[in-house]
C-alpha cells in the first residue's frame, strides 16, 4: 500500500457489502490513477469479510463501518438504527481524521450513513444508483448527496445524470479468444460456456450446472465446448466433481482475478443479472443467458438485463431455485445457443452495436472538478 503524500488530495470511496458495490468505486479509483491524478483514496466498506477480502486483494486502504441492512423487525430495526448513526459517527470521525475533500458513494446500506456524514461536513457528495430500480436506502440517502448520477433512467432519485456502470479496464478483454483461453488454462480451441453467478457466489446456478452436466441427454451438447466456472467458494468442490465425473473439458475456480480474459475467452455465458455483471457481458460483448437472483422483492436484477434482452443480446429466465426446476429452465435455452452459432453471432453484433457510455471516466472528471485539480485535456479525450 503505497505512502500517502501530504499534498494528496483524500477522496471517500463509499459502498460494500458485496463487490457489485465496490468495484465500481476501485473503477474511478484507477481511472483517475490513469489520468494521472495523485489522490489519497480510502475505501468506506461494512464489516462484511468479503469487502475487507476484496480490498486486501486489490491493497487497497480501507476503513469499515458499523452500517447495516434495513430490517423491520423490532429487534432487527433498532439494532440497523443503531448501527446507521454510530457509522455516521465514524464516517464523519474519518473526514476529519482524513480531510477528505470529496466523497463517491455506490450506494447501498454503507452509503447512506456515510452521506449523512459526508453532507454534515459540507464536502462534495456524489451518490451513484448502480440498479434499473433504487433501492430503498438509495432513495432515501439520495437527498444527502450533493450531485446524483444512475447507470439506468429513473425518475425516483430527481434530477440523476445518466451514465454507464463504472468498470475497471481488467474486466475488460482486449486480447483474442484464443489467447484469452491460453491464459486462463484453457484449451484455444474450443467454444467456451462462462458460469458466473457474481462476486459471492451463485448457489442456484452452480447446483443447476452440476445437476445438468449428470444427464446423458445434455452432455452431448458438450461436445467441442468447454467450462469456465467461477462458483464462490461453498459450491466449488461439488462443481469439480460434477465436471470430471461426466468428462466435461475446462475449469472450476472458487474467483477469478482476471475477469477481462473469462469474459474474452467465453462464446456464452449463464450468469445473474447484477448492474456490473450485464455491463461486463455488454461491454464484452458475450451473449448471456441471464439468471437473475431470485431473491430480492423487486426482482431489479430482471430489469438490469432488460436493456440487452430487449437489443437481441441476452435471454432471460427465471431462476426457480429448485434444482431440477432450474435444469428445465436452463435446458432448452442453453441446447438451442450451444448448437446455433449464427443466433449467437447475431447476438454478439446487437451487443457490439450497443455498447453503454463509460461511466467511470465521467465520475472522474466529476472528482477532478469538484477538486479543481487540473488535468491535460488530452487525457480527457482519450
Amino acid at each position: 500500500m503505497k505512502s500517502v503524500a501530504k499534498d494528496q488530495p483524500t477522496i471517500l470511496f463509499v459502498g460494500g457489502g458485496s463487490g457489485g458495490h465496490i468495484y465500481p468505486n476501485v473503477a474511478v479509483y484507477e481511472r483517475l490513477v490513469e489520468l494521472g491524478v495523485d489522490i489519497d483514496a480510502r475505501f468506506v466498506v461494512s464489516e462484511r469479510a468479503i469487502d475487507d477480502s476484496i480490498l486486501k486483494k486489490l491493497d487497497l486502504r480501507g476503513h469499515a463501518i458499523s452500517a447495516l441492512p434495513l430490517s423491520l423487525k423490532p429487534s432487527g430495526f433498532i439494532k440497523f438504527y443503531k448501527a446507521i448513526r454510530q457509522a455516521e459517527l465514524e464516517t464523519f470521525d474519518l473526514i476529519r481524521a482524513t480531510g477528505a475533500r470529496a466523497m463517491l458513494a455506490t450506494g447501498g446500506f454503507v452509503s447512506g450513513p456515510a452521506l449523512r456524514a459526508g453532507s454534515r461536513a459540507s464536502i462534495p457528495c456524489a451518490m451513484v444508483n448502480l440498479d434499473a430500480v433504487p433501492g430503498k436506502s438509495n432513495r432515501f440517502t439520495s437527498r444527502y448527496a450533493s450531485d446524483l448520477f444512475s447507470a439506468y433512467e429513473t425518475t425516483k432519485l430527481g434530477k440523476a445524470q445518466q451514465i454507464g456502470v463504472p468498470l475497471r479496464q481488467s474486466v475488460i478483454n482486449h486480447v483474442s479468444a484464443e489467447q484469452a483461453r491460453l491464459s486462463l488454462g484453457l484449451d484455444p480451441e474450443l467454444n467456451t460456456l462462462l458460469v458466473f453467478g457474481g462476486s459471492q457466489g451463485g448457489g442456484t446456478i452452480n447446483k443447476a450446472m452440476a445437476e445438468l452436466v449428470s444427464r446423458a441427454t445434455v452432455r452431448d451438447l458438450f461436445a467441442g465446448w468447454q467450462v469456465l466456472h467461477m462458483t464462490g467458494e461453498q459450491d466449488l468442490a461439488g462443481v469439480r466433481e460434477s465436471y470430471a465425473k461426466h468428462g466435461i473439458p475446462g475449469r472450476a475456480e472458487s474467483f477469478c482475478t482476471q475477469m477481462g480474459r473469462a469474459w474474452g475467452a467465453a462464446t456464452l455465458a449463464v450468469c445473474r443479472a447484477g448492474a456490473g455483471t450485464v455491463a461486463e457481458s455488454w461491454t464484452n460483448a458475450v451473449p448471456c443467458l441471464y439468471m437473475p437472483y431470485p431473491f430480492h422483492r423487486d426482482e431489479h436484477q430482471r430489469l438490469n438485463a432488460a436493456p440487452v434482452v430487449n437489443r437481441g443480446g441476452g435471454m432471460l429466465l427465471k431462476d426457480r431455485v429448485d434444482v431440477h426446476d432450474n435444469v428445465g429452465e436452463l435446458m432448452g435455452p442453453l441446447r438451442d445457443l450451444m448448437k446455433n452459432h449464427l443466433r449467437r453471432e447475431q447476438m454478439q453484433k446487437a451487443m457490439e452495436e450497443s455498447r453503454p457510455m463509460d461511466g467511470a471516466t465521467t465520475l472522474a472528471e466529476w472528482l477532478i472538478t469538484v477538486l479543481g485539480i487540473a488535468v491535460s485535456p488530452s487525457k480527457l479525450l482519450r
